[in-house]
């Protein structure tokens, strides 16, 4: 098996919180499969056990999905195919495209996380299909691209919100290209770096971060209120048959199983004392709004045909 980058957030421990009061709507994945958490009540919405990564874009009510597939093998190696697959929630139609195994929702769209060599944040619209300017590298931005918030550099350079003109938000070492996040109304910025705390801030104003530090495994996810959800992990230990597929108990059939820790779903924003898990299993999550819920969930109800 992979290896498995497991969140540890030092502020949750065991005999944590549950947020039943919260009820927020979020997607996620569980046991490799999207699902959808709104109202307290969870539905599962693919049908596949083998998404490795999803997003979902409100403004165009898409969702987005990557699975994954070994292709020409060269000796011991082998090239992965990966496969995203956009779903029109309201029309129900189905695209897919070959590329990137890294599905981001930014800038009201979806994008890859890279491009095709790797070296910047992917700039086409997989929706539209349309080409982004960009003022970053690596770049995120609110949905109407008014607000956008990047990096010139993967490592060693510093957080900035601005396009023409540029304000420094956080320091380098304190966040990493691929974990920082942009709400809907480009109000609120969420980041953190591997051994940094989970921070929020409302540029220009100061960041309020967490206690402690983290290392977690997925982009985190902020709304406009500067709510964070975040993946992260817990004492209990659950078996994997791939990153994104996993569960406390054993697979069927199986004497064995790469076994470690089992990753759940976070809930923090700044002035709690302490983070809540609000999914005591799963990973990815990514705030929605209660129509989008509805719609995921209308999409799961349809007669399937084919692969869903």
């Amino acid at each position: 098996m992979r290896t498995v980058r497991l969140g540890v957030l030092s502020l949750l421990v065991p005999g944590v919180v549950f947020a039943q009061a919260e009820k927020p709507c979020f997607a996620f994945l569980l046991k490799g499969d999207v699902n959808v958490s709104c109202g307290g009540t969870v539905t599962q919405v693919t049908r596949l056990g083998a998404v490795d990564q999803f997003a979902v874009s409100g403004e165009h009510s898409v969702l987005g999905y990557v699975t994954s597939a070994v292709g020409k093998q060269f000796g011991i190696s082998a090239v992965m195919i990966f496969t995203t697959t956009l779903v029109d929630l309201k029309a129900g139609t189905i695209r897919r495209l070959t590329g990137d195994n890294f599905l981001v929702n930014t800038c009201g769209g979806l994008f890859w996380g890279y491009d095709a060599q790797r070296k910047h944040s992917g700039t086409r619209d997989l929706i539209t299909g349309a080409e982004m300017a960009a003022a970053y590298n690596w770049f995120r931005c609110s949905s109407d691209r008014k607000v956008m918030v990047g990096t010139s550099g993967e490592r060693g350079s510093d957080l900035y919100e601005g396009i023409t003109s540029w304000t420094k938000i956080a320091s380098a070492g304190s966040f990493s290209h691929g974990t920082f996040s942009v709400s809907p109304n480009g109000s609120q910025v969420a980041y953190f770096a591997d051994g940094s705390p989970l921070c929020v801030v409302a540029a220009p104003a100061v960041p309020q971060c967490a206690a402690g530090s983290a290392t977690l495994p997925n982009a985190p996810s902020v709304d406009d209120a500067g709510q964070v959800l975040f993946t992260t992990s817990t004492p209990q230990e659950c078996f994997y048959k791939t990153p994104s597929n996993f569960s406390i108990q054993r697979p069927a059939g199986t004497t064995g199983a790469a076994t470690d820790a089992c990753l759940a779903v976070g809930y923090w924003r700044p002035g709690l004392k302490s983070a809540t898990i609000v999914e005591p299993l799963g990973r990815n999550p990514q705030w929605i709004n209660s129509t989008i819920a509805e719609l995921l969930r209308s999409w799961a109800a349809r007669p399937r045909a084919g692969d869903r």
